[in-house]
């Protein structure tokens, strides 16, 4: 008998004779690694997912850092002239706009990551006396053709629209962005916006949170789908509530630990990387049902609870190993790609996979024969009961 074979018959014997210590121990072992599950991270920067010893991508981040800044937030506000709010402001060229853009401008200037702002009351103070101008003394300056053609390139031409723009030194970290995204959302709160205006928000740094949101949001779909319509088919599979729960628990934890991992060691989720969960269930339920088969097929034929687990963990187990190995060295040639994002769903496929692969050999059959003695003692007490009273 090869020792790989010795060693499954040994996993079996471990859990048939200490199937509910098999289970606090991986219970255990599962709490603890839940805590690296709020630490997940979403990549959701264009330049993680770019090979950075690329030269055009090097020498673009070179120009950045020492020239033109990380990334760039453009703010557009504008005014409703057809607004019937009497006290609402209907042009860009109202003070209370003016004022309202300096403010606005003031407060994200000073926000962590910011590097510089610019807006049109940054050329208005600078031609009027380091002070806002109200209406007539905006027309007055406009009457300066050199004037009016500078403040054209901040305001269009029927004054209804205007912008700042934000230069930011987020970079490509994630967490940072989503900070300042959400800070500058609650800079247009706080600075008191009158009534008549709105605005609009555009630039890289805005558009990778919303790819955050998107990513995590999608993650979470395909995972719950993923989960509803497993248990579908295992419940119409077996017909039994239970027998269909202890397939799906063991792609469950595998889940849970994926994702405690990915926490714990950094590993962020990213576009492809985030129907990791649904394609592990999806494998991983194959190898739990091919054993949880086998062993209703030995107890079928009579065999004891110990032969039958240990007939399906040696045998199943055997070809488990064959296929899992097969797949995961599909997936560890995903690592020898040039994009870091191939290499990051690589990576996640391989922990997610070699943890179905644990679980159904060391969780599943102690499941089993838990589940067994769990309902003969049921079956018992049910059956002392029954005499009892009769």
């Amino acid at each position: 008998m090869g020792i790989y074979k010795k060693t499954l018959k040994r996993i079996a014997y471990l859990q048939t004779h200490n199937p509910f210590t098999t289970l606090l121990i991986l219970l255990a072992l599962t709490i603890l690694i839940i805590g690296g599950i709020p630490y997940v991270k979403t990549v959701a920067s264009l330049e993680k997912m770019m090979p950075e010893d690329m030269e055009e991508i090097k020498y673009f981040n070179i120009l950045r850092d020492n020239f033109l800044g990380k990334d760039m937030i453009g703010i557009v506000i504008d005014v409703n002239m057809e607004s019937k709010n009497e006290k609402g402001v209907f042009s860009i060229k109202d003070k209370k706009a003016l004022e309202y853009i300096e403010n606005l401008k003031e407060q994200i200037s000073q926000e962590d990551d910011v590097i510089e702002t610019f807006a049109v009351t940054d050329v208005l103070k600078k031609i009027n006396g380091n002070r806002l101008p109200d209406e007539q003394e905006f027309d007055l300056l406009l009457k300066n053709k050199e004037t009016a053609n500078l403040l054209r390139n901040y305001i269009n031409d029927d004054f209804s629209t205007t912008y700042i723009i934000v230069n930011t030194d987020v970079g490509r970290d994630d967490r940072r962005l989503n900070n300042l995204a959400d800070a500058i959302k609650k800079d247009i709160e706080d600075a008191g916006m009158p009534p008549g205006i709105s605005i609009r928000l555009a630039g890289v740094p805005l558009i990778q949170q919303e790819l955050s949101k998107m990513i995590k949001s999608s993650m979470l779909n395909s995972l719950w789908f993923s989960i509803l319509l497993v248990s579908l088919i295992t419940f119409l599979l077996y017909r039994s509530l239970v027998s269909s729960l202890l397939p799906l628990a063991i792609v469950g934890v595998s889940v849970v630990w994926l994702y405690g991992t990915m926490g714990y060691f950094g590993l962020g989720i990213s576009t492809l990387a985030g129907g990791v969960a649904a394609i592990v269930i999806g494998v991983g339920i194959d190898y739990a049902i091919h054993l949880m088969n086998r062993y209703k097929y030995e107890r079928k034929q009579g065999k004891k609870i110990e032969e039958a687990i240990e007939e399906s963990v040696v045998s199943t187990g055997t070809a488990l190993f064959a296929t899992a190995f097969t797949t995961l060295a599909a997936f560890f040639a995903f690592l020898f790609g040039t994009m870091p994002e191939m290499g990051r769903f690589g990576t996640l496929m391989i922990i997610g996979i070699s943890y179905s692969l644990f679980f159904t050999l060391i969780g599943l059959p102690a499941m089993l024969v838990a589940e067994e003695k769990i309902v003969a003692l049921y079956k018992n007490k049910k059956h002392y009961l029954k005499i009892k009273n009769a």
